[in-house]
Order: C-alpha cells, then structure tokens, then sequence
C-alpha cells in the first residue's frame, strides 16, 4: 500500500482550516487511510492509504483536496479545464512527436505551470508524487514516466518542443546530476538511472529524446533529464510537466493530477497540445467520462432507504463536479454522476455508491444487532473432502494446491477435450488464467510435467473445486459447481490395475462398493480406461492410463495413470442430499 510522508503545516496550508493530529484519525476515512505516524518536534507524519487506484491521493495535495470535497481553494481554481475546453485541436501543436517513436514509446504530453512557489516541501511532495505515479502506476516506467523542468533554468526552455528519435552513441547531453556530457548509451551504461531504466528503450537502434525549439536536450525519456535544462530547486516559479508512456488515458490522468496539484499551490496551468501521427493529445483536460447509477441502487447496496437529494448532496461534497437525475420509468431513472477529471477508478455504479457511503460516514448508520446466531461447523461437503484427504495420505499420496484458474489450452487440448462448457473470464489479465478448471487433471498432469528430476515413483492427489456450463430447463446454460478429487500415479509400472485398487479402497471408507464399466474418454487410453456409477447411473469417478499423445504434450515420459472423483456424487450418495451443484445464470 502506498505510504505518504509530509509536513502537518504543509498540509494545514492546503485546507479551509487547520486539522491537529487527534481530528486527522477522525478525518482519514474520507480518503481510505490511516494515521501511522507523527513526530511532534518536526511535525512530520506518515499516511498509510489502504486504496490503490486512486493515484490522485498519493501526495499531500491530492489528501488535502479529498478532505475539502474537491473544491479548488480559494482565488486557485482549476479554469485550465475552460482553456482546454476552448482550445481549437486544429492549430499548431506545442510538442511535436516523431512518427518513428510508435515501436519505442508513442506517446507524449505536457503542461505549463507558471507564477506559483514550490518552496521545500512542495518540492519533496512534487518529486514525490512523480516517483510513486511513474513507480506504481506506471509500473516502474514501462508504461509512464514523468519528467519535471524549470521553464526558467540554465537555459530557457523554447517553444515548440520536439519528441524524436536519434542515435545513442553520437548525440550527446549532461545527464541530471553531472557536469559532463555523454552519449545517450554511455548515459544508459553508467548511471544509475540508466542501468535502472535503461532497459526499457536500449533494444532499439534509435532512442527518444525530448529537445526544444533550439535543440536543447531537455531529457532521455524515461530515463532522465539534462542537467542543463532538468534540474528543479524550490525558488522555481516556471515549469514545464511532461509524461511519456504507452496509453494516452493514463499519460491524461498523471498529467491531470499533476496540474490539479500544482494548481492548488497556486500555479498558472496552460495546456499544451501534443501531436503524433494520427493522433493528439490536450493535456491538463477534462475526459468528461460519466456513470449512471440506477435509483434504486444505492437502497440495495446499504440495505437502507436512500434520499435521492441526499445521495446528489453528498456526492457533491465529496468531489464529483456534477450529478443529474435521470429517467422517469422505474426501470430508467437514476443519476448520472460525471466523474472528477483527475479520477478513472470508477468501474461502475456501485463504485460511485460506496463513496456515497465513505462521504456519508460510517457513524451515520445505525447499528444492527444480528436476528439469528448459529454454532458454526464444517459443511457435509467439507467433512467428506477432509475424509478423502485422509486416505490419501495414509497410502502414501502427496497433497497438491493448483490455482483453479487456468489457461484454456490446459484444459481443452492438452486433454483431448472440448471447451463447450468452460466457463471463461471476462478481459483476464493473463491467458494462462483465462478459464476456470472444469476438471483437476490438468493441475497434477502439469506439476507431474516438473516433477522428472524427483525420484520415483510420483504419487500426487488434489482435492478442490471445479466448474463449468450446464444446460438448465429454460435451455439456457448455467453454472455448475464441481467438488472434485483426483490422483495421478507416475513410475515404469503405472497401470489401471494399481488406480483402481487406491480408487477402490478409497471408496470402500464411504461404504461404496462400485462396479468398473469400461469406457472411452480422454485423456486415457482406450480400452485402458472405465467409470464408476452410482445406483442411478450418474458417474461417480473415472480411472485409467494417460494416452501417450496426452503425456507427449505435457512432456512426461514416464507411464502414468490417473483418475477423477465427483465428490458431490459421492456426497449424495453418502445420504447428505444431492450433488452441490449450483445452477443459475452465467
């Protein structure tokens, strides 16, 4: 979680009235943080923030403009917004962005902040907050880095500035921090934010560099300014903000945060218009991104009636520039609530309903005594799951925990199976867990896949959960819970026969005595391979020999057999009901 560290005067200079240590605990709720630290000599104090997406609170402006509602302080308001909303996208462009830059780092923009005073601690802050939003949100500069200037410096910056390519080993410039000039790759080499960040652009031939008018190098993004025209000190009244990444949405929203910081120590903001092949960007600007929220949403989240002034009046006080009510059906109405221009955390209406309840405050609910008390005890399913386990390590088996979700591959063809019925993940943010398991298989046949330099023989099971698609009555498809149990044997002599005793002593410790029907599915060998069914012909467990081709795809070069329990089934047939299978819409 981030950490913030800061002065309580600098702090108390940013709000409408001055807060003491004890009204800060009380205060910190508003923004999702806690009071971890505060040393009366030097009044400096650690803010520990338990939110991660919200970047605009990562510094002491952004907490201080939390705990004023967003409302700009006096005589500092954010009138950049109007200037950007007036700008015509049409006329020249402040910086320049070389076309070649799409491969290596296609996106630029930037803002002047004129006529306001850092001081020390807004230096710190400023320094600060540019290290945690290019650190975290721009995941260590690979997707955003930010660059700070003085207008004002050893050289006067020029307008327009360019964003190009150029050779790293004949251009040169006084990298921050030294008096000598290098060449960009020597920079890379040797310094210390070269060898940090370096990699990041050395594997193209051409590297980005940002230069003014005059062809003054003003930084080697997003490695490091010049020293000539990149070193801010507290007396600076002139700067120059940029930042270069790989999306212009999050380029915006750092450069949106920044300038609302800046503003409220009482900087001039100026937009600046960034053009790219195809493509522009306005920064600081207004994304004018709104959320609708349902009327009755906010009553069925908090579980109480919802005045609708109410909710606009306190969202209101709590940042969001506008609200309108929307709709007259009961199915239409609602409020559409534009979001602050230096957020995009909000994923949805419920988003917009919890900080409805931050903003309204925890003590503004009245306390519910619970209506019903019960002794807590393991689920039938659970005592079952407990008992499998426990034979399989009295004979010997080693427990495995896989992740239950997986690649699709894993589970459709490295298993010889469809995926009809596979339940997938919207937008995951990885392939290799784009599905849930519909089957534990796929898990101890890729331990079993690292496992060859382990003496044999190999003996895994696993016990978890499972899903996937299941027809319902209306002919729509539904989601089925699967409560599994699987083992997998792997030495010279893995055989059906050896499974199918473990399988039939296992059962034997819940009173089955099952009959084995031969059977043909994957991933076993055919002919190598049966099922257990219950009395009522639903399928209790399947056993056999992993196909060669299967062990092939995985790696494995050891035979290897295997079988799956439908615990649910074994569950129903124990007499604690049926299946735990829960159907309902995907």
């Amino acid at each position: 979680m981030p950490t913030l560290e800061g002065h309580l005067d600098d702090l108390n200079s940013l709000l409408p009235a001055p807060l003491s240590p004890e009204d800060m605990n009380q205060v910190l709720d508003r923004v999702k943080g806690e009071w971890k630290h505060f040393d009366p000599a030097t009044r400096r104090f650690k803010i520990e923030l338990n939110d991660t997406n919200r970047p605009d609170l990562w510094s002491v402006e952004g907490i201080a403009r939390q705990l004023r509602g967003g409302i700009p302080l006096p005589g500092r308001p954010y009138s950049f917004l109007d200037r950007a909303a007036k700008r015509e996208r049409g006329t020249a462009p402040d910086i320049s962005v070389d076309p070649g830059l799409s491969r290596v780092r296609p996106f630029l923009g930037g803002f002047r902040a004129t006529g306001g005073t850092l001081g020390e601690e807004g230096l710190a802050g400023l320094i600060g907050t540019q290290e945690r939003l290019s650190e975290l949100f721009g995941r260590k500069r690979a997707d955003l880095a930010i660059g700070v200037y003085p207008l004002k410096g050893r050289k006067e910056i020029s307008f327009p500035l360019s964003f190009r390519l150029l050779d790293p080993d004949t251009t040169r410039f006084v990298p921050l921090g030294e008096d000598a000039p290098r060449s960009l790759r020597e920079v890379v080499a040797t310094h210390p934010k070269g060898i940090a960040y370096g990699p990041l652009i050395s594997s193209h031939s051409s590297w980005p560099v940002l230069a003014d008018a005059q062809g003054e190098i003003l930084s080697l993004p997003p490695v490091i300014n010049s020293q000539t025209s990149g070193a801010v000190v507290p007396d600076d009244r002139d700067l120059f903000v940029e930042a270069t990444g790989n999306d212009p949405q999050r380029i915006l929203l750092a450069l949106n945060i920044l300038a609302a910081n800046l503003s409220d120590r009482g900087f001039h903001v100026e937009p600046l218009l960034s053009k790219g092949e195809g493509w522009d960007l306005l920064a600081p600007a207004s994304p004018g991104l709104s959320v609708f929220v349902p009327a009755g949403l906010p009553a069925r989240v908090l579980g109480a009636k919802t005045d609708p002034l109410d909710f606009i009046e306190v969202l209101l006080g709590f940042g969001y520039p506008a609200i309108s009510r929307k709709g007259e059906g009961a199915s239409e109405a609602g409020f559409e609530v534009l979001q602050p221009f230096y957020r995009d955390d909000l994923l949805g209406a419920v988003d917009v309903v919890e900080d409805y309840l931050v903003a309204r405050g925890f003590a503004s609910f009245a306390p519910v005594m619970p209506r019903a008390f019960t002794a807590g005890s393991p689920a039938p399913k659970i005592k079952v799951e407990n008992r499998i386990r426990t034979a399989f390590l009295a004979m010997g088996f080693t427990e495995l925990l896989s992740n239950i979700l997986t690649g699709e591959p894993a589970v459709t063809t490295r298993l010889g199976r469809s995926g009809d019925f596979l339940v997938r993940i919207d937008n995951p943010a990885s392939l290799h867990y784009a599905v849930v398991r519909p089957t534990l298989l796929s898990g101890l046949l890729a331990a079993e896949s690292r496992s060859a330099r382990h003496p044999y023989p190999h003996r895994l099971f696993e016990v978890g959960e499972a899903m996937e698609l299941s027809p319902l009555p209306s002919g729509d498809r539904g989601l089925k819970d699967l409560h599994l149990a699987a083992a997998l044997v792997s030495h010279p002599q893995a055989g059906i026969s050896e499974l199918q005793g473990v399988l039939e002593a296992l059962l034997a410790r819940f009173d089955q005595r099952l009959v084995l029907e031969p059977a043909d599915l994957p991933p076993y060998i055919p002919g190598r391979c049966g099922v257990l069914r219950g009395p009522r012909g639903e399928r209790i467990a399947a056993v056999g020999e992993i196909h060669p081709a299967t062990l092939d795809l995985w790696g494995i070069r050891m035979p290897t057999a295997a079988f799956e329990i439908d615990v649910g089934a074994l569950l129903a047939e124990e007499g604690h009901g049926d299946s735990p299978h829960s159907g309902g819409d995907p």
